[in-house]
């Protein structure tokens, strides 16, 4: 007999007050176990129909407080448990119960600013990914297949998509136009271009041929298998592509630049008057679970263009990304790089970038008369993205460092810390308190943030601000660093300093015997001891600095 465990890949949420089209969609790894010791993956999507998940509200005698806990011990909460369709209605419902009036019509934020509910801001999508987390074994994941996606549209006429090529692993499918696979070649050779000559067609060979010679030798090179196909309309092409998709059940997808690829095929299916849903979800699904939507990040604090973290939210076996943004987001301390084009990135990464259709590739030019090189050069765009992911393994360190989150939420940092100290808070006896609409008090006016700018030496020439002379120091060893560079209070620098009101005793105003500066070091090294507590030691406990340590050591110069 066979066992069998169940991975969580990603999930798209299908909202409705209707429990009959509410909706969970989870993308799943099944890990099947042999009784040989080898292992099966199989994968496959659950529907889970209007999951229940759990609310929290204080019970009656502890309604003692008027200002919001961060959490509350669950013994002194009641539980409430209801479908995900029924939410805001029972918080709602809860409520009144426990003498507090909410009107029916309040939404679910509203409802949440109560300073007695607990647990019920956290979505109950991001539930069913933390119920998946707590059966799998510690330590393994799923099986993530990996595939990248790019299309190329018409610079004339009606803009449509006349190429599109998907790899899932090393299975490579392109389809392509049949009627814009023209050759102008009076010559035996097909690609001696003469645009004086009256084109004719290309026959599927002949597409084959060229894309063999342009990229056969990579394509070998790197155990690709190519799987060409040549349709007549553009609806066939969209069909066929994403046919594939669904046959391959790729896990997760990587587009470059998705802010183009995702909207302009919306765009074209609205032209073909094509319903979304029918081309980006599988058939199997029924049409009242489906989801197709796609969504801009519009966050006006993300500056540049890989800041930003675009999401299509689509109900199928694959998960569609931008690859562009995530190489820059897992690349943060690192500093931009100066350009983030695909050519770029990939020759930096792998020594080899686009393919050129001469010196700069004019797409007008090369549509028209060079189309069968123009298929190799879509081909070849995918071909360095998944090379990429071959080499870098972003999309694995996505799955990783999302944790118990979202992929969706992967830039938003204050959702994360919410959701692992959910788990966390519950794994200890404990329930994080929701949030409102609105967490300002009105004292937060008073409490301005200063900012500032910290230079490194090379850069502050020239600016006026004063230079300390340097130390000679050991290499990797920094004496006399004391910066703490912070404009607001993070929730991580909150988590790591266990700061809360819970927490918190009272403010250090003064030690007899000492300066503000000692106080202000003891409060550095409360929060980092690691870069502090030698200068702590020294001041408060007469140990030895730095300085006297490389005495000791007889490092000194």
């Amino acid at each position: 007999m066979t066992n069998s465990t169940y991975y969580y890949v990603h999930s798209c949420a299908h909202k409705s007050s209707d429990p009959n089209c509410n909706a969970v969609v989870v993308k799943e790894q099944i890990c099947r176990h042999n009784e040989d010791g080898t292992e099966t993956w199989v994968p496959n999507l659950r529907v889970l129909k209007d999951p229940v998940r759990r609310f929290y509200i204080t019970k009656k005698q502890f309604r003692n407080h008027e200002y919001k806990k961060e959490f509350e011990s669950i013994d002194r909460l009641e539980e409430f448990i209801c479908h995900d369709s029924e939410l805001k209605d029972r918080l709602a419902m809860g409520l009144s119960e426990g003498g507090f009036y909410s009107r029916p019509y309040v939404g679910l934020r509203e409802l949440c600013a109560s300073p007695y509910v607990y647990g019920a801001d956290i979505d109950t999508e991001t539930l069913v990914k933390q119920a998946y987390l707590k059966k799998q074994p510690d330590g393994k994941s799923a099986k993530i297949t990996v595939g990248a996606f790019d299309i190329e549209t018409e610079v004339y006429g009606k803009g449509r998509i006349n190429v599109v090529t998907f790899i899932h692993e090393r299975d490579i499918y392109t389809v392509a136009l049949k009627d814009s696979c023209k050759i102008y070649s009076s010559d035996n050779d097909i690609l001696d271009i003469d645009v004086n000559v009256r084109p004719r067609q290309a026959t599927y060979e002949e597409c084959l041929d060229v894309v063999h010679r342009v990229i056969g030798s990579e394509l070998t090179k790197h155990n690709f298998n190519l799987h060409l196909e040549l349709v007549d309309s553009e609806t066939e092409l969209l069909k066929t592509i994403f046919g594939h998709v669904h046959e391959c059940k790729t896990d997760i997808v990587g587009i470059w630049n998705i802010l183009f690829d995702i909207p302009k095929i919306l765009e074209r299916l609205e032209a073909l008057e094509i319903d979304p849903t029918d081309i980006f979800c599988p058939p199997e699904l029924p049409k009242k679970y489906r989801v197709c939507e796609f969504k801009e990040d519009n966050n006006p604090n993300a500056e540049h263009i890989v800041d930003k973290w675009h999401w299509f939210s689509c109900t199928g076996y694959t998960q569609f990304i931008d690859s562009m943004c995530l190489y820059g987001r897992l690349r943060k301390v690192d500093g931009k790089d100066i350009s983030y084009s695909l050519d770029y990135i990939s020759n930096k990464e792998l020594g080899q970038g686009k393919l050129h259709l001469g010196e700069i590739t004019n797409h007008r030019w090369s549509q028209q008369y060079d189309f069968l090189r123009y298929i190799a050069y879509n081909i070849n765009d995918v071909l360095i993205m998944q090379l990429m992911e071959f080499k870098n393994h972003d999309i694995d360190s996505l799955i990783g460092l999302s944790d118990c989150s979202l992929l969706k939420n992967f830039s938003k940092q204050t959702v994360m810390v919410r959701d692992g100290d959910y788990v966390y808070a519950l794994e200890n006896g404990y329930v994080p308190a929701s949030v409102g609409p609105s967490m300002y008090t009105e004292w937060d006016s008073e409490m301005p943030k200063v900012g500032g700018t910290v230079l490194p030496p090379e850069k502050a020439v020239g600016t006026h601000v004063a230079i300390l002379d340097g130390v000679d120091a050991p290499t990797q060893v920094s004496l006399f660093v004391n910066d703490l560079d912070e404009s607001s209070m993070y929730p991580s620098a909150l988590r790591l300093a266990n700061i809360s009101k819970e927490t918190y005793y009272g403010s250090v105003l003064n030690i007899n015997g000492y300066t503000k500066a000692h106080i202000e070091l003891l409060g550095l090294a409360t929060i980092s001891p690691e870069a502090y507590s030698v200068q702590a030691y020294n001041k408060f406990l007469d140990l030895p600095d730095y300085e006297e340590m490389e005495q000791c050591l007889g490092l000194a110069a």
